[in-house]
Formats: C-alpha cells, sequence, structure tokens
C-alpha cells in the first residue's frame, strides 16, 4: 500500500485524518490498513498522522487506540537503531517497558530513557558524532554536551533535510489547532514538539512530576519518524 492507494481510501471511507474532537468512536487506521504491507513513504505519512491526530496539543491527553497499533507494529519491524547499534536491545526493551501496563515504574524508567535517545537522535542530526571523537575533546563535544533536548529539535528544524520538513509540520498543524480553538499555549498547553518534550523531560528528569506517562508514546512515535527518515535515506 503507498500513499496514492491509502488515499484512495479514506476518500472512500470518508475518513478524517485529523477530527477537531477525539469521541473514541472513530474508525481506527488499523482497521484498515495492513501495516507490515504499507510502503516506506506511506509509514512516514502514518507517523505524523498519528502524532497529529492522537496527540493534543492542549497538554497530556492522547488517543491511544491508533497509537498501540502503530508501534507495535513498527517495533515489530525495527531491526537496528542507525545511531548506535549496540544500544537496539535496549532501546527495544525501553519499547516493551513503556508498553506494559506498569506505568509508575517501567513507564517512567524507561520515558526517561527515551528522552536521552531522541536528543541523541536529534544532535547526530546536527553533525555530532561523538564516538568517532575523543571523549575528552571539550572542544569538538562541549557544543553538543550542552545542548539540550528542546534546543536540539528546534535547531533541526532549521535545517532542509527530510527529518525537518515533518517536524515542521506537525508544529504547525499544532499551533493551527490552539489558534483554531481558541486556546491559549500557557503551563502544561505546548504547541511545539521541542517544548512539550522539554517541560515534560525536565520535571521528570528532576523528580518534580512523573505523571507524564504519555509521553512515553509520544516520544517511540517521534523516534519511528526519526528511524524512518533515515530508512528512507539508506534504501
Amino acid at each position: 500500500m503507498n500513499i496514492q492507494d491509502y488515499e484512495a481510501k479514506i476518500k472512500e471511507l470518508k475518513f478524517q485524518e485529523f477530527p477537531f474532537f477525539i469521541t473514541g468512536a472513530e474508525r481506527q487506521l488499523g482497521s484498515f490498513i495492513e501495516f507490515e504491507k504499507t510502503d516506506l513513504d506511506l509509514k512516514l505519512r502514518l507517523a505524523k498522522v498519528v502524532i497529529c491526530r492522537c496527540f493534543s496539543p492542549t497538554g497530556g491527553i492522547y488517543w491511544p487506540a491508533d497509537v498501540d497499533w502503530f508501534i507495535t507494529n513498527a517495533n515489530t519491524g525495527f531491526e537496528r537503531d542507525f545511531n548506535k547499534p549496540w544500544i537496539t536491545s535496549t532501546i527495544k526493551r525501553a519499547f516493551e517497558m513503556i508498553m506494559s501496563v506498569d506505568d509508575m515504574t517501567d513507564g517512567v524508567i524507561a520515558t526517561t530513557f527515551m528522552f536521552g535517545v531522541i536528543e541523541f537522535y536529534a544532535k547526530t542530526k546536527l553533525g555530532w558524532e561523538s564516538y568517532k571523537r575523543d571523549f575528552f575533546d571539550d572542544n569538538y563535544n562541549a557544543p553538543f554536551r550542552e545542548m539540550y533536548i528542546g534546543s536540539a529539535i528546534q535547531r533541526v528544524k532549521k535545517t532542509k533535510c527530510d527529518l525537518a520538513r515533518s517536524l515542521n509540520e506537525i508544529d504547525k498543524h499544532n499551533e493551527r489547532r490552539l489558534k483554531d480553538s481558541g486556546i491559549a499555549e500557557e503551563r502544561f498547553t505546548k504547541a511545539k514538539i521541542a517544548d512539550r518534550l522539554t517541560l515534560a523531560r525536565n520535571t521528570m528528569a528532576h523528580g518534580e512530576n512523573h505523571s507524564f506517562y504519555d509521553k512515553g508514546k509520544y516520544l517511540m512515535m517521534l523516534y519511528f519518524l526519526f528511524y524512518y527518515h533515515d530508512l528512507k535515506e539508506k534504501v
């Protein structure tokens, strides 16, 4: 199934990719898409659809059905991390922990770990190759080590790579949704990916708040968005 097939199907079914409100009665993506038969371009399209469709910019609210469907299927076909192949099994284990029902233990531990994975992934897009340089070469490493997850993602968005276009599309979608809803962006209401991750990462890493359980799945969706873009570059 490619993007043209998908667009024909959603037109036939009158499927609304981005309903203004999620009621729980919406048709699920898995009801008409066989994930393993989708091509890479469609997987990327679906990753963006799920992120925009299922994670509300108004805060820690998400619609789980399509998220769980995507992550479960994507994880089945996930073979290795492109940046650090030696931690592939650790990432797979983190996925399992986040998908478990144990939010207060497995979920918190794995989510905290995935913040670091996404941050490192973003920094590699900015040219950081830490494992190819002397660990103590501060002239090279310091600028990247002092960069946090939010600023790294914001910098990636300013590049000309395909991933940057995807990140900008997602942020613009959420900014429009907040504007159309008349909801002010303040406190826990964050439209941009960088701001949402910074808020959750800081509160969880410092032990202030461990209630951002949905951020584990949000990070996993972002991971697969990054991963599929890298996979496309290597095909």
